[in-house]
């Protein structure tokens, strides 16, 4: 009895151990951990729609690093100084999102989450003051603790909202937070992590980089997040655009708003008048009354609900029109793709207003042409569309009046490939009638289409645009892009449409039962016949390859040698020869400038702050260079500080003198990384042919107008016999 009674208590012990022996995130070693993630809420917070789609964003990382780690997550939301004190208290792991600063002292962040959270304008519920939202907010002072993210985002802010508030900096939050509710300053800038109870935010205007922190006793852990997150970027570079995409842009959408310059422009602004290429469903069609209507007519109405602005449309009959007509002046934008050529140099655009795909679509048996090899062909309606593939796909590439014609040279060998919207064919139900195409199964070509606009309209109108296509609803869209690519398939469409193809393929029908018997007796030595053709074609494109794979190796070769490896742009002795090719084939009544630019003081701040601060500031201002200038401008680096650029085409002295003045303000705008050194230029300028026809003369004459700036006080520019602008 007695051993039975002893057995019994020691079942009853062993159920109780593995009953009660529970894993902590510390405990755990890999798979199956709990991670406790405290989520930060501002108090007061009026944006959480957007606030909510910054933590959905988060939460998307955080699940997908489960799929890897197995982990599992409990969150817990509570405002920044609750999440703290559970933090040091071991009760959570991680808290986010939050900005690294001075109230983060002490504490580790998780590297590769690229997380966000708003900043917001906080005032004292019971504060008697005027709205910040009025129009200038005169009078009102404004406390920040002090942090670069911070201050840029209100300086941006103040900007473009023509606020003229007082700002003053604190250095820690509770300074700041007794100086608000002493009636020392009217509101404060944060993003939640001083905000504390019976403060309200009176608007969400900012999304600013944030992270996930923790205490440094789980550096392990921290880590172990990290290389998580490090794997699954390598290993699906688009899951943290599509993450972005699906949340972050939809914050952006919440929160943008116009703002008063923006308003009044739209309220004085007349009908914008929108050039459009000759008809093309189910894109764009106009009708005999001036209207228009497809799927680009759809996205301007929801443009112009988002905006205010007007709109009225024109018919360009062809590419090149479109464009004159844009720079003239004659028509306000269209809808294109950003196309690098000198008859758009001077054409702004907005942002990619959707993204069109076009399907891959070449013979079945693959059989063209020897000048078809890598040659396409896209229908016209796509202004820039040549250009984007050409560069994209490395190909030539050709255009046709419409998509029945590049259909017909495809399938004729005049051209490798064709690229045709998807929209379209799914209207159409084009490929149904052309057994001899297909569809490339695993290619889609994606092009970006945006609207350009005329040099005429001022850049408030860009603004304008950009932030109404920020809050373009991209579900609305894809209904739209559904709604006019409805397929049409009819007897009466298809006689209507294509009536001598009809005929043909019904007289084949008949000719083809006829002829039946005797296709099959010669089918055995067709067959051969084709399989030895076959063959020649495999052996000839086999050796076209080689020859192809041994210029590109020495392309590559020859832009390495002429190349400037720190800002890669044209070296000095590459650009001498660039240039002296250019004047010696410059055509009758063209027109060139040629730039010398000296960075001023650079050697002081070079030997300031350092050789790596100096190449800094060397890729800084070449990016700033590629910025104004031209793809096609000729831009290069003679060494040290000293930079060259020479243009050419139909150009004015005020052209050049723009070109000037941009680059001279772009210098200007650019963040050295140190407030002690700001960047200036000094620039002299020669004009061909008016101060000479070869390139030593307007070299020499470039220098000198250069040093006539360097004497006069440098920070502006010359141009040569004229006298010093700044």
């Amino acid at each position: 009895m007695k051993k039975l009674f002893c057995a019994l208590f020691a079942l009853f012990l062993m159920l109780c151990s593995c009953h009660y022996s529970p894993v902590t995130a510390e405990e755990g070693t890999g798979s199956g951990r709990i991670i406790r993630v405290g989520l930060v809420e501002p108090p007061g917070l009026q944006e959480k729609f957007a606030y909510q789609m910054l933590l959905n964003q988060l939460k998307g990382y955080l699940s997908e690093v489960s799929k890897h780690k197995r982990w599992q997550y409990i969150y817990e939301h509570g405002t920044y100084q609750e999440c703290v004190e559970r933090l040091r208290r071991g009760e959570l792991d991680f808290v986010g999102p939050v900005s690294p600063g001075i109230t983060t002292a002490g504490m580790i962040f998780v590297g590769g989450v690229p997380n966000w959270t708003l900043l917001n304008w906080y005032r004292i519920d019971d504060t008697p003051r005027p709205s910040l939202l009025s129009q200038s907010a005169k009078g009102v002072t404004v406390g920040f603790v002090v942090d670069d993210l911070t201050q840029s985002a209100i300086s941006f802010f103040m900007e473009k909202n023509d606020w003229h508030a007082k700002v003053r900096p604190f250095f820690d939050g509770p300074s700041m937070i007794a100086a608000l509710r002493n009636g020392e300053i009217d509101a404060v800038c944060d993003n939640g992590s001083h905000a504390e109870q019976g403060m309200f935010s009176e608007r969400s205007f900012a999304v600013v980089p944030a992270r996930l922190m923790t205490m440094p006793d789980k550096q392990a852990l921290c880590d172990e997040l990290t290389d998580a997150v490090l794997t699954i970027e390598s290993v699906n570079p688009s899951f943290g655009t599509s993450l972005k995409g699906k949340y972050v842009d939809r914050a952006l959408q919440s929160i943008a708003r116009p703002t008063k310059t923006a308003e009044r422009f739209v309220e004085s602004a007349k009908k914008l008048r929108v050039a459009v290429l000759p008809d093309f469903a189910p894109f764009f069609e106009m009708r005999k009354d001036g209207t228009a209507n497809g799927l680009y007519m759809d996205i301007l109405r929801l443009l112009s609900e988002n905006s205010g602005l007007q709109f009225s449309f024109l018919r360009a009959e062809s590419e090149p029109q479109l464009w004159q007509m844009l720079m003239s002046g004659e028509a306000d934008m269209a809808f294109v793709s950003y196309a690098d050529e000198i008859s758009a140099m001077d054409v702004y655009y907005t942002g990619d207003v959707r993204e069109e795909k076009f399907s891959v679509i070449r013979r079945k048996d693959g059989k063209m042409q020897p000048s078809a090899r890598n040659v396409a062909v896209v229908p016209a309606g796509f202004p820039g569309a040549e250009q984007y593939f050409a560069k994209k796909y490395h190909q030539r590439v050709r255009t046709a009046e419409s998509v029945e014609k590049c259909l017909d040279a495809v399938e004729a060998g005049v051209y490798e490939t064709t690229y045709i919207p998807a929209l379209y064919l799914r209207r159409e139900n084009t490929m149904f009638y052309r057994p001899s195409l297909e569809e490339a199964d695993r290619e889609m070509a994606e092009i970006p289409i945006a609207l350009a606009l005329s040099p005429k309209q001022p850049t408030i109108l860009q603004i304008i645009l950009n932030g109404s296509i920020l809050r373009l609803d991209k579900n609305e869209m894809e209904r739209l892009a559904f709604e006019n690519s409805r397929p049409i398939l009819s007897v009466a469409y298809l006689l209507d449409q294509y009536p001598l193809r009809i005929a043909l393929f019904v007289g084949f029908v008949f000719a083809g039962l006829a002829v039946l018997f005797f296709l099959h007796s010669k089918n055995r030595l067709q067959k051969k016949q084709n399989e030895i053709l076959q063959q020649k074609n495999k052996d000839l494109e086999i050796a076209l390859r080689r020859v192809e794979a041994m210029r590109i190796s020495r392309d590559g070769y020859k832009l390495e040698s002429e190349t400037d490896r720190l800002t890669e742009l044209y070296n000095k002795i590459a650009f001498e020869e660039t240039v002296r090719k250019k004047l010696k084939t410059m055509p009758k009544g063209e027109t060139g400038a040629f730039y010398i630019i000296d960075m001023d003081r650079f050697k002081e701040a070079n030997d300031t702050y350092g050789h790596q601060f100096g190449d800094e500031l060397l890729k800084k201002f070449s990016a700033a260079l590629k910025e104004v200038f031209r793809q096609s401008d000729c831009l290069g680096r003679f060494g040290g500080d000293e930079f060259v650029v020479f243009i050419e085409g139909s150009l004015t002295r005020e052209n050049v003198e723009n070109k000037a003045k941009q680059l001279v303000d772009a210098a200007r705008a650019i963040d050295a990384g140190t407030t002690d050194f700001h960047i200036t230029i000094s620039m002299g300028i020669a004009i061909y042919p008016e101060n000479g026809a070869n390139y030593d003369y307007l070299f020499n004459a470039a220098d000198r107008a250069l040093y006539q700036v360097k004497t006069g006080g440098r920070d502006g520019y010359s141009v040569a016999s004229s006298g010093v602008v700044r």
